[in-house]
């Protein structure tokens, strides 16, 4: 188990096929960042899941056309129409 602020977090792990080429490039990647392969990779899949999980800034998502999830077929209609006017 990890200790992460002062809580226990369930540590798993995975193995994952690279080629040599790509693991040498990660190895001395991290260790240039003063971390190792593994604590880069899980750095890396948190800050992943953590970008998916923000929601869209308004104008990005205004600008980007997406419809709310929770709109209803009226809603959709009348989005549909703005946008294609």
């Amino acid at each position: 188990m990890g200790l992460e602020r002062g809580t226990f977090t369930a540590m798993s792990s995975i193995t994952i096929p690279l080629p040599d080429e790509d693991l040498r490039f990660l190895r001395n990647y991290a260790s240039a960042q003063g971390t190792s392969a593994e604590a880069f990779l899980a750095r890396q899949a948190r800050n992943l899941r953590e970008h998916l999980q923000r929601p869209l800034p308004p104008e990005v998502s205004a600008a980007s056309g997406i419809i709310d999830p929770g709109a209803d077929e009226q809603e959709h209609r009348a989005h549909l129409e703005k946008k294609h006017a």
